[in-house]
């Protein structure tokens, strides 16, 4: 029978506030890098810099937490450790572009709704 340990203290401990740490920073990282306005301000704006080779054709561009099953995350994971999507730098010109329609790079915008066809 396992032993169950009852704390006085109610507040979390240092550990439990290193983990809920990591996982709201991994939460608000997430966010931030795949939710399409956001990435467009906060990664390309800012760094001047874009994912290339993401396979749209495979995977709509989104919060990785919407994409709706393993196979399709497995895709990403491979794509990422083989190289073959990464983040690149681009130029002025491309960066214009990019802005004017992000299209090519990011795939037309996901609504919730149409989430579920993946």
């Amino acid at each position: 029978m396992a032993q169950i340990t009852f704390r006085l203290n109610a507040r979390p401990t240092y550990s439990e506030r290193m983990t809920d740490a990591r996982s709201e920073l991994r939460q608000l990282i997430k966010e931030q890098l795949c939710d399409r306005r956001s990435y467009m301000k906060n990664i390309v704006t800012r760094y001047r810099v874009r994912i290339e080779g993401w396979p749209l054709a495979e995977v709509s561009f989104r919060n990785l937490s919407d994409v709706p099953n393993l196979g399709k995350l497995e895709i990403l994971l491979r794509g990422w450790k083989e190289g073959s999507i990464r983040f690149c730098r681009i130029t002025d010109e491309q960066y214009r572009a990019m802005i004017a329609d992000p299209t090519p790079w990011i795939g037309p915008e996901v609504h919730a709704d149409d989430a579920h066809g993946e």
